[in-house]
């Protein structure tokens, strides 16, 4: 079977599976099978039952020699809203949805490029080091995944996260810190007709301190969005509770938590002015990273990309990702594009050749690793 055909298929066939966060059953069994078909010991933890998921994290090794350094690859398995019943089309040159869900190629790509490198590696009997294989679960709902992982099982302390959008040659070597905020904002319910005045409309409490609180890009590394506001029971009746979910991101820790920090007195001050209280929570996610360029594990990246002549970029991403899990439990992480673009929306695609060139990257990242036996 030629490249092309293999690592289309199988991102034909994994796109086509349903899969959402805490449900990546179908997509972890079939993954399972196809890694013990290229010879990988596999086996899942149990980060499902931790997270309230039916599925847990899918770690396989490959072995190889020990005088090597192992090298761990990784992608995710779950997906954004709008992810099932995908109908994938193909074109010359890419791979897009109908245009009624996602495409999913956010992981997707990254999973086959990793399938195919190493489908490569076997095929061509290329030396190499133990090849360790995480495929997390719920990276879409903070990097929980990966969060929970036992990295007591991995041996290896270079790894390379294919997931960010980008032509291959983007190497994302800085991710930022994110954190979860959650407010609850109480008023008092009463009869909109008979008696308002009884009443504290806990909708207008929650404007006056959202209008009070800095979001959006607040300088070059802080960013924060409220997205979500809810409450109220019925036009009848005076509001009583209110609920905002929002987000705050850095790549300087410090920011964040001082951003939080701010909010919170933001809040409670408003709620003084009203005579109520508003309850603040703030979840830490996880942590930014930073990979120098010149730090081995970018060099062996870059070293491999221009090896199949494609252009190489440092680039700064704005999400997180599993290599911010790696970097603080270690294991030096960087993220890799494979091809994708306009993820999390209708319109994503993927690029062909690209996502071919993806699976030639793995393969000689694997080569390259195995140019530093001991």
């Amino acid at each position: 079977m030629t490249q092309h055909v293999y690592i289309i298929e199988n991102f034909l066939e994994l796109v086509k599976t349903n899969v959402q966060s805490r449900n990546e059953r179908a997509i972890a069994d079939l993954l399972k099978q196809k890694l013990t078909d290229l010879d990988c010991e596999v086996t899942e933890d149990g980060v499902g039952q931790l997270i309230n998921g039916n599925t847990g994290n899918i770690i396989a090794r490959l072995r190889g020699d020990d005088a090597v350094p192992a090298v761990l690859l990784s992608a995710h398995m779950d997906r954004v809203k709008k992810g099932d019943n995908i109908k994938p089309i193909v074109s010359e040159n890419k791979i897009t949805s109908d245009g009624n869900t996602i495409l999913a190629a956010d992981d997707v790509a990254g999973i086959a490029a990793i399938l195919d490198g190493v489908r490569q590696v076997k095929e061509a009997d290329i030396p190499h080091g133990d090849i360790e294989i995480v495929f997390s679960v719920c990276e879409e709902q903070g990097v929980l995944g990966s969060r929970h992982l036992d990295f007591s099982r991995l041996k290896a302390k270079l790894a390379y996260v294919f997931d960010s959008p980008g032509g291959v040659g983007r190497i994302v070597n800085q991710a930022p810190s994110k954190s979860k905020i959650r407010v609850q904002v109480h008023g008092r319910s009463a009869h909109a007709g008979n008696e308002p005045e009884k009443g504290l409309n806990a909708i207008k409490v929650a404007a006056a301190a959202l209008m009070q609180v800095e979001d959006g890009r607040i300088n070059e590394s802080l960013t924060a969005n409220y997205g979500v506001i809810q409450g109220g029971s019925s036009i009848n009746v005076v509001c009583d509770a209110v609920e905002i979910l929002g987000e705050v991101r850095s790549t300087v820790t410090a920011q964040m938590r001082q951003y939080s920090d701010t909010i919170k007195q933001t809040f409670s001050a408003v709620a003084q002015q009203y005579g109520t209280t508003i309850d603040v929570e703030v979840e830490e996610l996880y942590e930014r990273f930073y990979v120098k360029p010149e730090e081995e594990v970018a060099q062996i990246a870059k070293r491999a990309l221009q090896s199949i002549g494609a252009e190489v970029r440092f680039t700064p991403g704005g999400g997180g990702m599993d290599a911010n899990n790696f970097n603080k439990a270690g294991i030096k992480a960087i993220g890799l594009a494979s091809g994708y673009s306009k993820n999390h929306t209708l319109n994503e695609e993927v690029s062909i050749p690209d996502l071919i060139k993806s699976g030639d990257l793995v393969k000689e990242i694997i080569n390259e690793v195995y140019k530093l036996k001991r």
